[in-house]
């Protein structure tokens, strides 16, 4: 098959739009926009892949090169063209000026872990683009690429990154949702009841924790824990409106693997997430009437549950798409569970 990889025309853009849509989710095409510069992976004079860039200025007269949207046309996958067309890319923005290339990519997105990883990208956070590009360029990066809004999405950059333990990860997990639910500080001015909302939305988050643990112990894969950096500002947006979104950190597998073993092996953490937090509210139930504290815990833990039931995108990352990916039956019952808990 012979593949041609060039720039994309101007003429092209609306093209390398309409052909690139199907590859994405309904809710993710809503972030898919028009390219203005892209290179193209073209076959028989028809754009079957595309990997789309913008350049972003950064202090002290320093470039961010942003790779902006990806996609290989079903059929046209696993022949290489997914990372001809991000190393095409990424060595372009190079060329331009850019000292360090950046990507954003959903967190169960394997195939484009491994493209990014074979052309130098490491999973990063927003301190290290702080330190690097100062405040105004971060932010304008932050809300330009969409990780604002873009729960369980990953920052991927070619700045040099030294990963963090497992115990400062899940530091990093804890502080991001105290920020999340900070605000409520503020607008309801009670220390006391934002201390029993923190205490609550903690006590689910670290039983969630704990029941994916438990689930990775009947896997034979390696795990890591990691905290995604994306959608932050969702998380504080629902939460300042009453309701519970907290930032995603959870169990991943070191390496990844097509196989159905795998898949349940997935599926079983997703699981064990689900049946933790749904003891959780049975212990709840029974304790509301003696303590303030685990009404918060029932109310927050049925939203909780549900988010972390539903396999479609943006709840995927909770959890639910690997208890779907592993048995469609089984994710059933627990999406009505956790629907006919919250009326309740």
């Amino acid at each position: 098959m012979n593949i041609e990889l060039r720039e994309m025309r101007e003429d092209e853009a609306s093209l390398a739009w309409k052909t690139g849509k199907p590859s994405f989710g309904r809710i993710e095409r809503l972030a898919f926009q028009k390219p203005k510069q892209a290179f193209l992976a073209i076959v028989d004079d028809q754009i079957v892949g595309m990997a789309s860039f913008r350049i972003f200025p950064a202090k002290n007269n320093l470039k961010i090169g942003y790779v902006e949207t990806g996609y290989v046309k079903k059929g046209f996958e696993g022949e290489g063209n997914g990372g001809a067309l991000y190393k095409r890319a990424t060595a372009y923005l190079r060329e331009q000026g850019c000292e360090t290339v950046t990507a954003t990519v959903r967190d169960d997105n394997v195939a484009s872990w491994k493209l990014f990883e074979n052309n130098g990208y490491h999973v990063t956070g927003f301190i290290k683009l702080l330190q690097y590009y100062g405040l105004p360029s971060a932010i304008r990066l932050w809300l330009k690429s969409t990780l604002a809004i873009a729960t369980g999405f990953h920052l991927w950059s070619t700045i040099p990154y030294k990963s963090h333990s497992q115990i400062e990860e899940v530091g990093i997990f804890a502080l991001l949702n105290l920020l999340v639910i900070l605000p409520t500080l503020a607008l309801d001015g009670s220390p006391l009841d934002f201390g029993l909302r923190a205490g609550a939305t903690l006590l689910l988050l670290t039983t969630a924790l704990i029941g994916g643990l438990l689930g990775t112990l009947f896997s034979r894969e390696k795990w890591y824990f990691s905290t995604t950096r994306g959608g932050l500002l969702i998380s504080i947006l629902v939460t300042v409106l009453g309701g519970i979104w907290p930032v995603v950190g959870r169990f991943y597998p070191v390496s990844y693997r097509r196989a159905i073993d795998f898949r349940r092996d997935m599926g079983i953490e997703g699981l064990f997430e689900w049946l933790a937090i749904l003891l959780l509210i049975g212990v709840a139930a029974l304790q509301k009437e003696q303590f303030a504290f685990w009404h918060y815990v029932l109310s927050f833990g049925k939203n909780f549950l549900l988010i972390h039931a539903l396999p479609v995108y943006p709840f995927s990352s909770f959890g639910g798409k690997r208890v779907w990916e592993y048995s469609k039956g089984l994710s059933a019952i627990t999406i009505i569970i956790s629907a006919v808990l919250l009326f309740l």
